[in-house]
């Protein structure tokens, strides 16, 4: 069922089996895995079913650290979680990205990778993704192309994506609405986790709304899964027992903060642009959808020269359209149903926050007025540049690009190495609840710096050389003395990190908080290392094999 903690009649405390903060992807996941047992469930989210500006306001706070990154406009509060915005992308983790890298401090997962690889192949029922695609090392199997470049393996590879058809926010409410056991509490933000008086289990989640209503959810066990900045913060703020915070005896919450940070590399200029863009291009591939590829730094490439994983995106830029042919293209589209607008205000600013930064990313600009008088106008110039239109057709035909490129520009996403000192902690000002809000700061190091320069002239050189053309590379990427204006990309990782020692990060292998029986943590936030890969696809996994576990140890005692 779904109850909203603004209403009235809504009771103020509720006790379940299991207490979920977060209705996300990790949340709903595992909601979702006791669907129909006989346990209960209870599923705190801090928004509406929609994002609201109140809602939204919790997620303010500061950005200390050399590196930029809003807590506010990369995140979203409402049901679904940040995966409102979500693109779908999946793709599984390499073996590589789980073991222990030399060159990369702190990493490696103490998870073996055929373990995580059996719960992806669980994670695809989740996703919408089809079971003949199999999970493969960093790539889904099985997949065919009509087109490829003759990439040199020891350099770079494809990596084999899916794009899923799943809007968490949309295709489990009904999960919420129908369920005897599964209870969706809407506007219920978590204040405190409870601790006992040994700080060895959580007694009760502390709960409020914006209206100044204070209640309690008492649970068997409780799964942090609000995301890699809040999770933390969640922690940082239970301090009634422990003055650092559960789980933060050795002082590993909110360490080790990772996102991917993103960057133009340089642009690929003459040869064929066009051979160079039909491998990538996403709504061409249509023989093969909803797969695709993204092009990726092979493993021997890391090993050999001690980088951190990367991946690169050609995105083309045009010349200006012939005037027939934009006249066409605007004749069609006044004939079409006016667009919807953003679901609402508080979605459409965080995701023209997060395209920002992508080159040639922009919110589309209002569509002109529809009128008989400017149909004839267009028609008129259809008609005058009647070889422009023709023009297009026959290069169609041909099966080549319609528009022509200027050039290809290279967004390249990395991997960023764990770093102790890039960490989320709690400022001194306070939301409207009155809870301290979070502080980021979020640092690069050396090793960063240094990797992503030569990753990217090695993806940006093998790019051009694919196509005959000749690959520019941005000025950071040429002068070390010239930092790399990266960005985020809102995927938060590694601030309850796991590890087989309280000593070394947050929780277990198991995802339990250390030193406590019944606190779990769900979400990208308990990865090591991030790899370059879009995280969804293994937060789910992993989220799901924790309800497994979860589920198994309730049947076990038989509550």
């Amino acid at each position: 069922m779904i109850l909203d903690y603004l209403d009235p009649s809504t009771p103020d405390d509720f006790n379940c089996h299991v207490c979920v903060i977060g209705a996300g992807p990790a949340g709903i996941a595992i909601a979702s895995a006791f669907a129909q047992s006989r346990f209960t469930v209870c599923v705190l989210e801090s928004g509406g079913l929609e994002s609201e500006q109140d809602s939204q306001a919790l997620n303010d706070g500061e950005s200390v650290g050399p590196a930029l990154l809003d807590p506010a406009l990369c995140r979203l509060r409402a049901l679904g979680g940040s995966c409102r915005l979500w693109g779908g992308g999946c793709v599984p983790l390499t073996r590589l990205d789980l073991e222990a890298r030399p060159w990369v401090p702190s990493s490696g997962w103490p998870l073996d990778f055929d373990e995580l690889v059996a719960w992806c192949r669980r994670a695809r029922d989740a996703c919408g993704i089809d079971a003949r695609h199999d999970i493969g090392d960093g790539s889904f199997a099985n997949a065919r192309f009509l087109h490829a470049l003759p990439l040199r393996g020891e350099h770079a590879i494809d990596r084999v994506c899916i794009e899923s058809p799943v809007l968490f926010q949309t295709h489990y409410r009904t999960l919420f609405q129908e369920s005897g056991n599964i209870t969706l509490l809407l506007h219920a933000n978590l204040m405190e986790l409870a601790a006992a008086r040994d700080a060895g289990r959580v007694q009760a989640a502390r709960i409020g709304a914006l209206d100044g209503r204070r209640g309690a959810v008492h649970a068997r066990h409780y799964v942090l899964a609000a995301g890699g900045i809040e999770n933390a913060r969640l922690l940082l703020a239970s301090d009634g027992v422990h003055p650092g915070g559960l789980g933060n005896r050795h002082d590993q919450v909110g360490r080790h903060f990772m996102d991917h940070p993103r960057c133009v590399a340089g642009q690929v200029v003459g040869g064929d642009l066009a051979a160079l863009l039909r491998p990538y291009d996403r709504d061409g591939q249509r023989e093969s959808r909803p797969l695709y590829r993204e092009l990726g730094l092979a493993d021997s490439a890391q090993r050999r020269l001690g980088l951190l994983n990367a991946r690169a995106r050609p995105i083309p830029v045009t010349d200006a359209a012939p005037a027939g042919l934009q006249a066409l293209r605007e004749l069609r589209a006044s004939f079409r149903p006016p667009a919807l607008e953003a679901a609402n205000k508080v979605d459409a600013e965080v995701q023209q926050a997060l395209a920002s930064g992508i080159a040639g990313a922009s919110m589309p600009a209002p569509a002109p007025r529809r009128s008989n008088g400017r149909r004839a106008r267009l028609a008129l110039r259809v008609g005058m540049n009647a070889s422009d239109v023709a023009g297009a057709f026959a290069r169609r035909l041909r099966k080549r690009p319609v528009d022509r490129y200027s050039r290809v520009d290279l967004m390249a996403y990395f991997e960023q190495a764990p770093n102790p000192d890039s960490r989320i902690t709690l400022g001194e000002a306070r939301d409207a609840l009155g809870m301290r809000r979070v502080r980021v700061d979020w640092r690069l190091t050396a090793l960063d710096h240094a990797s992503y320069r030569t990753s990217a002239a090695l993806l940006g050189e093998e790019a051009a050389r694919c196509c005959g053309g000749r690959f520019e590379a941005s000025p950071w990427v040429r002068d070390p003395s010239v930092e790399p204006a990266v960005v985020g990309t809102a995927h938060h990782i590694g601030t309850t990190r796991m590890a087989s020692r309280p000593e070394d990060g947050v929780v277990d292998p198991h995802c339990r908080v250390h030193g406590m029986e019944n606190l779990h943590v769900a979400g990208s936030s308990v990865f090591p290392t991030s790899g370059w890969a879009f995280p969804t696809f293994t937060i789910v996994a992993l989220a799901m094999r924790l309800a497994d576990r979860l589920r198994t140890g309730l049947e076990i005692v038989g509550l």
